[in-house]
């Protein structure tokens, strides 16, 4: 919508955004009655401000909220699935630079300004499976998330997941 964006757009926005939106949604899934629903919506296609935000919100609320299935709900509105696995990159003098890991963005060759830009919750969570150890990882389900792209249908481009509370969330009173 805003062409000029396309110019001065760098990923770092998205870093800057992703802790301030978790802060938001989790508020938000705090004042939710348990059996309540809650969109989480963003106009960007970033994962580090979507997906990232949607799987530490899950994971930070220790069951008490889930990803809704919500394909069944407007059946003509066309979308695409969640993303479960992305790159966590910067531009540094016009070049993109990828950090593999958390522990990669903390390297000392970074700058210690953009070392504390980074959140360990940027990156795709754990892929669904079991450990070396035999233990079983259990993932969010991303691809419930929807990704609504503007040539798919006409109108803007956004990023949507509906949540429910299931369960009282643990720790303090809000």
């Amino acid at each position: 919508k805003n062409p000029q964006i396309w110019s001065e757009w760098r990923p770092e926005f998205a870093m800057g955004l992703h802790g301030l939106q978790l802060r938001i949604a989790q508020r938000g899934a705090a004042l939710l009655k348990v059996g309540g629903y809650m969109v989480y919506s963003t106009c960007s296609f970033n994962p580090v401000e979507n997906e990232a935000v949607v799987a530490e919100l899950v994971k930070r609320c220790g069951g008490a909220l889930e990803i809704v299935d919500a394909n069944d709900r407007v059946k003509d509105l066309q979308r695409r699935p969640g993303m479960s696995s992305w790159k966590v990159v910067t531009m540094v003098d016009d070049n993109t630079v990828e950090y593999p890991s958390y522990d990669d963005s903390q390297a000392e060759s970074v700058s210690i300004g953009l070392r504390r830009k980074f959140e360990r919750s940027m990156w795709p969570p754990p892929k669904p499976g079991v450990t070396k150890l035999g233990k079983r990882i259990k993932g969010p389900p991303l691809e419930r998330c929807m990704r609504l792209m503007p040539h798919d249908q006409d109108m803007g481009g956004f990023f949507a997941t509906l949540l429910k509370k299931v369960a009282p969330i643990p720790g303090p009173e809000p």
